[in-house]
C-alpha cells in the first residue's frame, strides 16, 4: 500500500510539472515555470526513492532539508497573502468610482493577450454595474507592440459599450510599479476617487495593491477570470516578483 501511495504521489507531481510547462506551447518560458518543476521533481524523487538524500553528508542534507521546509512555509505565506488580496472586494455600500486596469501584452496584430482581455472584461463588468465609475487604462508600449497597452484597453472597453469619456489613458508605464504610480498621478491631477478597484488577475492583486498603497491609493480587487493553462506558472512567477518588491521596497 505504501509503495502504491508513493507511486501515486510521484505521478501527481509529474502531472503538475506538465501543467507548469504548458506555456512552452505558446513559446513562453520564465522563472515561474522552472522553480516549481524543479521542486515537484525533487518531491517525486523523494516519493519513489525515500531516504536517498541520507547518502549525502549529514550537515549537507540537514541544511538542505531546513531550506526545503522553510521554502514550503514561504510559499504558504505568499499564497495566503495573494488569496487574501484577491478576496478584498469593493464595498458595494460605498463603491469606489475609479477602476484601474494594469496593462499586459498586446499582440503584434493589435489584439490584447488572453490575460489582458480578461482584465478588460472584469473592468467592463464593474463599469457596467457602476455607471458613475471611470477607468484608468494603464500601460505603455514595448518594441513588440503596435500601440500602447492603454490604447488597447480603451479600444476594447469602447467596443464593449463603455463611453470614451469614462476612460482615462496612462500610456507611459512599463512595469506594474509604474502602472500604479503613474495612475495615481493621473488620478490626483484629474480629481478622481483615490479609492480604486484593481481589475487584474487573481495572482496580481497583492502586488498591485502593495504598489497602490505606496502611491496613496486605497485598493480593492475585482479579479479577471483565470486562463487555466497559464495560471499556475504565472502564480509562481508572481511570488518571485513579490519577493523582489519586498527587497527593493517598491
Amino acid at each position: 500500500m505504501k509503495v502504491l501511495l508513493r507511486i501515486a504521489g510521484a505521478a501527481a507531481c509529474l502531472v503538475l510539472s506538465l501543467w507548469f510547462l504548458l506555456p512552452l506551447g505558446d513559446g513562453i518560458l520564465h522563472a515561474g515555470m522552472i522553480w516549481p518543476v524543479a521542486l515537484l521533481i525533487l518531491i517525486a524523487s523523494l516519493c519513489l526513492f525515500p531516504g536517498w538524500y541520507r547518502r549525502l553528508p549529514k550537515p549537507l542534507w540537514k541544511t538542505a532539508a531546513a531550506c526545503f521546509f522553510a521554502g514550503l512555509a514561504l510559499i504558504a505565506v505568499l499564497t495566503g497573502l495573494m488569496l487574501r488580496a484577491a478576496a478584498d472586494a469593493p464595498d458595494e455600500r460605498n463603491a469606489p468610482e475609479t477602476v484601474i486596469v494594469p496593462g499586459c501584452q498586446v499582440r503584434d496584430d493589435g489584439r490584447p493577450s488572453l490575460m489582458l482581455r480578461a482584465r478588460i472584461r472584469a473592468a467592463c463588468a464593474y463599469l457596467d454595474a457602476h455607471p458613475d465609475s471611470v477607468c484608468v487604462a494603464s500601460g505603455g508600449m514595448d518594441d513588440s507592440e503596435p500601440f500602447t497597452e492603454a490604447d488597447a484597453i480603451a479600444r476594447e472597453l469602447v467596443a464593449m459599450g463603455i463611453a470614451p469619456e469614462r476612460i482615462y489613458l496612462e500610456s507611459a508605464s512599463r512595469s506594474t510599479y509604474e502602472n500604479l504610480a503613474f495612475s495615481a498621478d493621473l488620478i490626483a491631477r484629474s480629481g478622481l476617487d483615490t479609492r480604486v478597484v484593481l481589475a487584474t488577475d487573481t495572482f496580481h492583486q497583492y502586488r498591485c495593491g502593495y504598489y497602490a498603497r505606496q502611491a496613496g491609493l486605497t485598493p480593492a480587487a475585482v479579479c479577471a477570470a483565470p486562463y487555466l493553462p497559464l495560471a499556475p506558472s504565472y502564480w509562481t512567477r508572481e511570488m518571485l516578483a513579490i519577493l523582489a518588491a519586498w527587497v527593493r521596497g517598491y
